[in-house]
This record gives C-alpha cells, structure tokens and sequence, in this order.
C-alpha cells in the first residue's frame, strides 16, 4: 500500500473509530434511571497532557506485536480516541459515563472494522478490541497513581447492563498484558494464514 493510501486507511480507520464510540455512549439513554448530569469534561476531567500520552502510550504497547508499524500507530490513537464519549457531557444532559469501555463494545467495534476493511485484516480488529482494553487498563493505572488504593469503575458489560465492575491495584497490569496477548495471538494466526494462502497459491 501507498503512503497516501496509508494515510487514506489510518485517517478513515480513526475517524469510524471516533464516530462509533459517540454514537454507542448514546444507549446510556436506554437507562435513564442510573444517569445524571456529569459536567463539562474539561473541568469534571481536567485532562492533562499526562493522561493523553498515557492513554496512546499504554495503546502503542499493547499493538507491538502485532508487528507492523502502522497498527502501532493506530491502536495509539484508538486507545485515545475512545474517550470520544465525552463528547457528550458538553450537552450538559443526563448520562451514563464510559458506556464505551465495555466488552460488548470492542467486540461490536472490532466486527465492523472487519466488514468496512475486509474480513481478512485481522490485526485491525485485534487493535480495534485490545485498544479498549488498553485504555481501561491505563484508567485504572493512572487513578491509581493519583489516589492510592482507590479504585476504578466501568460498566464492562454495557448495554446489557450498566453495573459498574471495580479495578484496583494490579489489576491494569493483567489488563494490559490481556491487551498485548489478543493482538500477539492474532497477530501470529494472521501470519500464518498469510504463509498457507502464499503456499497454495
């Protein structure tokens, strides 16, 4: 592939990423009883320039094996990219947050990433699943850092329910090691597969 049809390819895979994970944090509509008013990210947030490079970073480690650059790159910006959500407390409406760091959510995202760039790239749905649990991971870490022995929460299994599951201590490391361990498999499947049709060929 071309560079401009590299470029073509991360700008449209970021670009699906971000809308569906806007428009998925849309079902916390769906529990209106369990929502509330959370406020202008930037001040409820306060992102820093610590907390974006995290995310990116954590995201960038979990796509080395998946032994391409490109994909590197681009779970990075996946694992930021999520947090799109946000988005939605600018409307200053009552919602559910992190509807999108959900289990149910990576396996959505990672079948359409599939269907809109061909089912045989593999790795781009590994990175499109692991980026989510990489960016947990790195929440879990960072609040860690911030306020220890606290813990993190996450409706994991939204939008079949919104029960928030707790994260402490350790817990971002196995998470991570999750992240880097479904690319790695997929990864090596992929290559494989790649040799066998090379072979028959």
């Amino acid at each position: 592939m071309k560079v401009s049809g590299q470029i073509k390819f991360v700008i449209k895979s970021c670009a699906i990423f971000s809308i569906l994970s806007f428009s998925f944090s849309l079902t916390g509509f769906l529990f209106p009883d369990d929502s509330s008013i959370i406020g202008d990210p930037l001040i409820v947030s306060n992102p820093s320039l610590e907390h974006i490079l995290g995310h990116v970073f954590f995201g960038m480690i979990a796509g080395a094996l998946s032994l391409r650059l490109k994909y590197v790159f681009l779970i990075g910006a996946f694992a930021l990219l999520l947090d799109a959500d946000h988005l939605l407390q600018f409307f200053n409406v009552e919602m559910i947050s992190r509807m999108v760091h959900s289990v149910p959510f990576a396996i959505i995202i990672a079948v359409i990433m599939l269907y809109v760039f061909g089912k045989k790239d593999y790795r781009l749905a590994a990175i499109s699943f692991s980026a989510i649990i990489s960016h947990i991971a790195f929440d879990v870490w960072f609040v860690g850092q911030i306020y220890p022995g606290s813990t993190s929460g996450f409706p994991l299994f939204s939008p079949f329910t919104v029960e928030i599951i707790r994260f402490q201590g350790l817990d971002w490391l196995y998470l991570e090691i999750l992240a880097i361990a479904i690319v790695g498999i997929i990864a090596i499947l992929d290559r494989k597969i790649s040799i066998k049709n090379h072979i028959e060929k």
